[in-house]
């Protein structure tokens, strides 16, 4: 691609594709060098003079912030989990939905690691009249408890699929703490997910007792 094409493309993008195009752009760069990525990469990466990148965002710190959001949303993860077969066992719908944003979180907690490892402040720089931290963590929650609950059909469960949503994601979330007692990379992540999802779905007492624990 030209430099006289690519600012060609460039003027013919709103100010917010424009952001939206230098973020998907950077965003590989950011996960493998955090802060410490350069305006001279940024500007490579996203096929641009340096100067338009500061004409999208107002520093490094901006752009820095943008990526972290673009990494949380869960857009793409919502929509593969709703795409899960609906056919499936139940068990195979969860193992595969749990699977999906597990790998999803993963991805995002190294990139925090990577940012914060280089010196990046995660907690200011929260941008006027953009949702804040916690809201678009409360939003990707909803969205993929909505989407979660949407692999069942009515009266497939005994208790609400937006609740069992919400469990799901405090059991499988779980993994990436309790494994950092050990190897991280002796944890078989499928396993995991599978014995969560089995006690989840079936419970964890024995065949002879019942769930107010008397005998059946």
């Amino acid at each position: 691609m030209t430099a006289e094409h690519s600012r060609r493309r460039a003027s013919a993008m709103s100010p917010e594709q424009r952001r939206e195009a230098i973020v998907e752009a950077v965003l590989p760069l950011v996960r493998q060098h955090g802060a410490k990525i350069t305006t001279k990469q940024i500007a490579q990466a996203a096929d641009i003079a340096e100067g338009t990148v500061f004409r999208a965002f107002k520093d490094k710190d901006e752009l820095l912030r943008a990526c972290v959001t673009a990494a949380l949303r869960p857009d793409e993860l919502c929509a593969a989990v709703r795409g899960i077969d609906r056919d499936t066992d139940a068990a195979v719908r969860l193992t595969r939905a749990s699977g999906l944003f597990l790998d999803h979180f993963t991805r995002f907690g190294e990139l925090m690691h990577t940012l914060a490892a280089s010196g990046f402040d995660l907690r200011g720089g929260h941008a006027e009249g953009k949702p804040s931290p916690m809201d678009e963590r409360e939003q990707f929650i909803r969205d993929l408890n909505a989407a979660l609950a949407s692999l069942f059909e009515p009266g497939e469960l005994r208790i609400p699929p937006e609740r069992l949503a919400e469990l799901l994601q405090a059991l499988v979330l779980g993994i990436r703490f309790t494994s950092t007692a050990a190897n991280t990379a002796e944890v078989d992540q499928d396993a995991e997910i599978r014995d969560r999802v089995d006690v989840l779905l079936h419970g964890a007492a024995a065949d002879n007792t019942n769930t107010t624990g008397e005998p059946r």
